[in-house]
């Protein structure tokens, strides 16, 4: 379910304060390293791995949602009762089937990671802090990685808690910002001097918390240095680096985040080649954009729904098919997209998207030179060029002042995802851009893997700076060969200086699916999707090389709504379409019940098609 964590408690400073903590006298702060990427998914967490809970952590049944209201943890975190319902029944079950739960006294004889600190008349045996470091460590707790992330959603989707990365671990500053009871907690867990400590009270003298996250694997030998200095919001990366990568034999030296051991870098800086493309653009893009608003705002003004949000596609007539699926389907399933605008990059795309019944708008002065064909596959020039649409024309309705949802062409609706985030009652109306989960969790995307393939964006002057300040970054995006990678990049920097609040839905969630999931090897999502077992908005075909995949994938999912008659044709070359039909496109290309065709024997299919040929070599059978 998407969560309902929609407030941390312990979001970042104002502007205003972001160089206080320079002096000892001060508010009293924590600095806590979390020791994975996370944010929290009830269902996923809860199903995931061993014993999650009281089994690992000492605690009770209870523990997932005792925290829910202390401190007001409430208004953070509240699930709906049927979510609550099915989290605690699961959480039972793992415990009754558990070993070490069948060991353990009953909950109310002992203590636990996610209870309240508990006082004993023996001394304190924690960790001992010297006096060197009073006055930024003096003390050292642990909790939940779960309950943490009920308390505090920092947008970013979780890695599933394991064995030995299943706790945060909290730093305090001061002697005034330490837990109550701290000094006499008992801990159950004799393998360690660290108190483990419910999430409510370890933050409950904690004025300010800075929220680090980090590598968890063992594979790489890292140490965290934390320096007593005039403060900074940015993590500095050194590491031994050789000719070829990582070299433990050389000294360290500062490198870029990108970085990575086998040498490559993903973030090297734009050449000269790249910075003047982009300003061959910007200097187009301005000379034209009066002219351009003034055309384009009673469009936007026409298609916006009472809650002020604009659904943005960007097409050429290469990935037409794809954009008239997505009406078809739409119109097979009586969903609304009356707030689409295509941002058609040629005229023939216009008129399709027109015939399809869409409000278009073909701007020859940006567009006139984008191709036309669609990419032959992920990060050739066709395709950044596309991509470099999509930042334009985003920030184009931005610039007016509405709400954008941002769709991709390679996508199907089976509601529209409007709803969710117009709902006022919504904890996601503290989210200022909500996006989709790409998936692949790799250190370009870090630490959102946002796919900008589908994304929310809620209008207001953090946002609308943001698109602006990604419309100057078109030499990274022409030296990356993506946005999503320099829009990510630049995200994170937003996030840290103006405090813009960010969400990604896990793909561990089961809303909005897309190719992770059409491409995972164990084919569980799909299967349950077949089997009606999962209720998403929508699927996006992302993860596919080009358009042909994904117009035979969309096709053996039985998902395909357009006659093969129309496919590649300009609207003046299909028959039976006349000239000023309204929606004729529409009328005589889109199908009523959907297409279904097998391709691979290997890839999802609603049907079994294991006499097909498999698209990878040495993968089993779907079915």
């Amino acid at each position: 379910m998407i969560s309902q964590s929609h407030r941390g408690g312990g979001g970042s400073s104002s502007g205003g304060r972001l160089n206080g903590g320079r002096s000892g006298n001060e508010s009293p702060r924590v600095l806590l390293i979390a020791v994975a990427i996370v944010s929290f998914f009830a269902g996923t967490v809860l199903t995931a791995h061993l014993h999650l809970g009281s089994c690992l952590m000492g605690g009770d049944a209870n523990s997932i949602s005792s925290n829910s209201e202390a401190n007001g943890g409430g208004g953070h975190f509240q699930w709906n009762a049927k979510v609550e319902e099915l989290a605690q029944k699961r959480l039972l079950e793992l415990q009754k089937s558990s070993p070490l739960c069948q060991d353990k006294k009953p909950a109310s004889d002992t203590s636990s990671a996610s209870s309240s600190v508990t006082s004993s008349s023996t001394s304190s045996t924690h960790v001992n802090f010297p006096k060197s470091t009073k006055r930024y460590a003096v003390g050292m707790a642990r909790t939940s990685k779960i309950d943490f992330f009920r308390q505090f959603d920092i947008g970013v989707p979780m890695d599933i808690p394991n064995e030995g990365e299943s706790d945060v671990l909290l730093l305090y500053s001061t002697k005034k910002t330490l837990p109550s009871g701290y000094e006499h907690a008992t801990n159950i867990d004799s393998s360690t001097n660290v108190p483990a400590i419910d999430i409510q009270h370890a933050v409950q003298n904690c004025d300010y918390v800075n929220v680090v996250l980090t590598d968890h694997s063992t594979t790489r030998h890292q140490c965290i240095a934390l320096v007593p200095q005039y403060e900074s919001y940015h993590i500095q990366k050194w590491m031994r680096t050789g000719k070829q990568g990582l070299d433990s034999t050389q000294p360290l030296k500062l490198v870029g985040r990108g970085y990575q051991s086998n040498g490559r870098n993903n973030f090297d800086p734009p050449q000269k080649a790249h910075i003047k493309k982009s300003w061959d653009m910007l200097s187009q893009y301005f000379t034209a954009f009066p002219d351009v608003m003034a055309e384009l705002k009673p469009l936007v003004e026409k298609v916006a729904t009472p809650g002020r949000t604009v659904t943005v596609m960007v097409c050429n007539f290469g990935q037409s098919e794809l954009l008239a699926n997505f009406a078809c389907s739409a119109r097979a399933r009586n969903v609304d997209i009356s707030s689409v605008l295509v941002f058609a990059t040629d005229p023939e795309t216009k008129e399709i998207a027109e015939g399809l019944g869409l409000t278009a708008f073909y701007d020859e002065r940006n567009f006139g030179e984008m191709p036309s064909e669609a990419a032959g596959q992920y990060g050739d020039k066709k395709f950044t060029a596309m991509m470099l649409s999509k930042v334009l024309c985003v920030q184009m309705v931005s610039s007016l002042g509405y709400n954008i949802l941002f769709s991709d062409v390679d996508m199907i609706y089976y509601k529209n995802p409007i709803e969710i985030f117009e709902d006022k009652d919504s904890p996601l109306m503290e989210f200022d851009m909500m996006f989709q989960d790409d998936g692949g969790h790799s250190v370009r995307y870090s630490p959102y893997s946002a796919n900008t393939g589908f994304y929310y964006v809620r209008h207001n002057a953090k946002t609308e700076h943001f698109f602006s300040a990604l419309l100057l970054s078109g030499d990274l995006i022409f030296k990356t060969d993506s946005h999503q990678q320099a829009l990510i990049a630049l995200m994170s920097e937003h996030v840290s200086l103006f405090g813009l609040r960010v969400k990604v839905f896990s793909r561990d969630e089961d809303e909005f699916p897309g190719g992770y999931q059409f491409h995972m090897k164990s084919g569980k999502y799909m299967r349950e999707l077949f089997e009606g077992k999962k209720d998403p908005y929508l699927f996006h075909m992302s993860w596919t090389k080009n358009k042909d995949n994904k117009l035979r994938f969309f096709e053996q999912l039985g998902e395909w709504y357009v006659k093969e008659a129309c496919l590649h044709k300009k609207v003046g070359e299909i028959a039976g379409i006349a000239s000023d039909q309204e929606k004729g496109y529409a009328n005589e290309c889109c199908l009523r019940e959907p297409t279904f065709k097998c391709h691979y024997r290997d890839k999802p299919s609603k049907h079994p098609c294991k006499d097909s040929p498999p698209i990878d070599d040495g993968r089993p059978s779907f079915w």
